[in-house]
């Protein structure tokens, strides 16, 4: 009796490659930034003559840009006073400072172009760090690619994201999902399979924490949750550990090194960001803001749901909502339909197990209610939002519950690309092991006995006919595999769609406005300068100006109004008069500069044709610039 074995290995068919890691990142990292550049192209079309969203805060950011690669480049030690705010003291502090993009600056020229360049730049790497996060963050946490595809659309095209352009820091989210996904895989835990010690990595551990500290330059507007939710997981991981995980592996050195150094390195680079703030408070307590600031920034229910004006299809059809909102540009905070609709299937169908999505599902509520602040119906937020703002540190910095939104989004978009996952594992074709067939195998009998060979046929007999055994076994092996690749065709397709639908839903139209040059070089004058007219937004504009070689100007403005500038300018009002003039000269202020075409009306639309006899100062009229010179000099040329 003989016995039929199975064909050596060699003889098998090979298992389906996968993609090695390295091009798998090249390959989202470059489909991010392509993506990014096809849905705001204006960025690129105007790169160094517009500025995206409005003429308010963006112009600030750009001025922000220029003037820390100019300090970084000329006087490092002096990165935290300006020339601005007439050189008061940690000035770049008054509000958030994005020094993460000053690899970014040092590649651009200075002056108005470059910082306009920088800026723009930075709202196309914002956006395309966001989609990488999202997707490393899902594929982390035990995601398919597919699913992970979900979560960085999710996250990079959120529609609350188009209404947030005006402000680079609060986009700038990537390194907060990029910095928890290389932890989560350096701890070896992920939602799928929970803690598993065999797969810890110090190299990856290391890599979170520096991408963790990285993120922090990036400002406190979203830096001080992300200490928040960065610190609270480790801690709970490390009790857990204590508990019940000790019994299972003991920590290698390496990881305790990694986490050692990685986080000593965060606390450091928290506590050096942190001081200019603290001085700054220190010497003006207008900075602090107190909780009546916190209804207007507050948003309701129907916030959370509302798409901004810019919104290709969002944009018109929610008109009636955005008219109830008080203040649109902290209260369009929509994180998508489609989005949502796919977190909640993932609730109850995912590959997350049911409790760790529970938990996650429970974790996105409660953010949901705090970033409602002072608007959620029950008790108005005296028993959410505001406990927090009150005793917890730095909470009382933000005056922004609504930018909470961005953890929402993140749960979101586990949430839902564990739903995705699941699709596609349900819709994929179960692959037979390698070198096997759904033929029947041949049994340990042995073959069967060859018939009884009896008399040759006659030789003009033919052959003898085929038994009706069906098709040949090579045609059944190929139909089944054309089944198979229909099937994860369709499988692929089908997870596809929502990736596609999350980042349709996130797409707008950005508006960039030209932005206008200066009339004068200002570098020509006398400094101090002070350029009229002055007030919170203009002001903006005049600071970028001066990125053009950084004369000292008296303009400035920034997340609080300073004593010092609000006085400036009730008693620049009336100038040139006796009062007006003497008020500059005693802070110093040597040059005046009225700018025609911003002086059409208010209280300098006459200011350039004011008689100046008697008050000790001359006039040069450059036409849409007039210079009024406060000390005995030449006058500007």
């Amino acid at each position: 009796m003989s016995v039929v074995t199975a064909p050596p290995a060699s003889s098998e068919r090979a298992a389906p490659r996968v993609l090695p890691l390295r091009w798998e990142i090249l390959a989202v990292v470059l489909g991010a930034v392509g993506l990014a550049c096809w849905t705001d192209r204006g960025a690129l079309s105007g790169l160094t003559t517009t500025a995206g969203g409005d003429l308010g805060d963006p112009l600030y950011f750009a001025w922000e840009l220029a003037w820390v690669r100019h300090a970084v480049l000329t006087d490092p030690g002096g990165l935290w006073t300006t020339p601005a705010f007439l050189q008061a003291p940690d000035n770049l502090a008054f509000t958030d400072t994005v020094l993460g993009y000053t690899p970014l600056g040092l590649l651009v020229p200075g002056g108005q172009s470059g910082a306009l360049a920088v800026l723009n730049l930075a709202g196309l790497a914002a956006t395309a760090a966001a989609v990488v996060g999202g997707y490393a963050l899902a594929r982390a946490m035990g995601s398919g690619r597919l699913a992970g595809l979900v979560a960085g659309a999710g996250f990079g095209f959120a529609p609350w994201r188009l209404e947030q352009t005006i402000h680079i820091n609060v986009i700038s989210t990537g390194g907060i999902a990029l910095a928890l996904a290389l932890l989560s895989r350096g701890n070896g835990w992920s939602l799928r399979r929970g803690w598993q010690p065999g797969r810890m990595s110090p190299r990856w551990i290391a890599a979170g924490w520096g991408v963790a500290c990285y993120q922090l330059l990036f400002g406190w507007a979203t830096g001080i949750w992300f200490v928040y939710a960065l610190g609270l997981p480790m801690v709970a991981w490390t009790a857990g550990w204590l508990v019940v995980g000790r019994r299972r592996a003991a920590l290698p050195r390496g990881v305790l090194l990694a986490h050692g150094l990685g986080g000593l390195a965060f606390v450091v680079t928290g506590a050096l960001l942190l001081r200019p703030y603290l001085r700054v408070v220190a010497a003006h307590p207008e900075a602090r803001r107190g909780e009546n600031w916190l209804p207007l920034f507050s948003p309701p229910w129907r916030g959370l749901l509302t798409a901004p004006t810019t919104s290709w299809y969002w944009g018109g059809r929610q008109l009636g909502w955005r008219s109830t909102l008080s203040w649109p540009p902290e209260m369009i905070l929509s994180p998508g339909v489609a989005l949502l609709v796919l977190a909640l299937t993932g609730l109850v169908f995912s590959v997350w197990p049911w409790r760790r999505r529970l938990g996650l599902g429970l974790a996105t509520a409660v953010l949901t209610v705090l970033a409602m602040g002072t608007a959620f119906p029950f008790g108005h937020g005296e028993w959410t939002y505001l406990p927090l703002y009150r005793y917890l540190p730095g909470w009382s910095a933000l005056r922004t519950p609504g930018r909470l939104m961005i953890w929402v989004t993140l749960g979101l978009c586990l949430l839902a690309a564990g739903a995705v996952a699941r699709f596609s594992t349900e819709l994929r074709p179960a692959r037979r092991p390698a070198g096997t067939s759904a033929d029947p195998p041949p049994t340990a009998a042995g073959p069967p006995p060859a018939p009884d060979a009896g008399p040759p046929p006659a030789l003009d007999a033919g052959p003898p006919p085929a038994p009706d055994a069906g098709p040949p076994r090579d045609a059944r092996r190929a139909w089944r595999e054309a089944r198979m690749t229909a099937a994860a065709f369709a499988a692929a397709l089908l997870t596809v769609v929502p990736s596609a639908v999350v980042v349709g839903e996130g797409l707008g139209h950005t508006p960039h406005w030209p932005v206008a040059r200066s009339p004068i070089r200002l570098t020509s004058l006398r400094q101090p300068i002070l350029l009229l007219p002055t007030d919170l937004i203009g002001d903006y504009q005049m600071m970028l100006w001066q990125s053009e070689g950084w004369p000292v100007i008296a303009n400035g403005n920034s997340g609080f109004d300073p004593t010092a500038q609000t006085a400036l300018r009730s008693e620049a009002k009336t100038f040139p008069d006796a009062a007006s003039v003497a008020a500059l000269r005693a802070r110093g202020i040597v040059t005046v500069v009225v700018v025609r075409p911003r002086a059409v009306d208010g209280p300098w639309a006459d200011a350039a044709e004011r008689p100046v006899t008697g008050l000790g100062i001359s006039r040069t009229d450059l036409g849409d610039a007039v210079v009024f010179t406060l000390t005995p000099g030449p006058a500007a040329a």
